[in-house]
């Protein structure tokens, strides 16, 4: 019979243990939302941004590289709490526009960086620069001296 009640009380020790150890490791993060403000008079949204989050200290060499989908200009990040290297580069319209800051993510706690984005270049159809392709032709595979031995 006293065996019964040493197995409840150490499950029951050992399932308190376990859910202290989860909530734990839930205050060592923190969310960061990157907001993207664009011109009022703007209707554009931005396509996709490219974060890389890289700790201060180097330990964690990109802790974040990945292609957000921006919702009504805004990311949310999840990271570990620490101070970060963070690269924002937009991609799509916005292709030319390139942030660098360094944040300091405390846990717990929402961290919020606003980023400026100029107006995008407008596009004029049939105007598009493309550049004149040079070929070398002692390069090509047919005139190349390792093809013929």
């Amino acid at each position: 019979m006293q065996q019964k009640y040493i197995i409840l009380l150490l499950s029951v020790f050992s399932c308190t243990i376990c859910l202290a150890a989860n909530k734990n490791s839930f205050k060592d993060s923190t969310t960061i939302t990157i907001a993207l403000d664009i011109a009022p008079d703007q209707h554009v949204s931005v396509d996709s941004i490219y974060l890389v989050f890289d700790r201060c200290d180097h330990s964690g060499a990109g802790v974040v590289k990945q292609i957000f989908y921006p919702v009504s200009n805004k990311v949310t990040v999840t990271v570990p709490k620490g101070k970060y290297y963070v690269n924002i580069v937009c991609l799509g319209m916005y292709n030319r526009e390139c942030f660098d800051r360094k944040i300091n993510a405390k846990a717990n706690k929402e961290n919020k960086v606003l980023l400026k984005l100029s107006e995008p270049p407008l596009f004029v159809p049939g105007f598009a620069y493309i550049p004149e392709e040079k070929i070398d032709f002692s390069n090509l595979l047919v005139t190349r001296d390792s093809f013929y031995k």
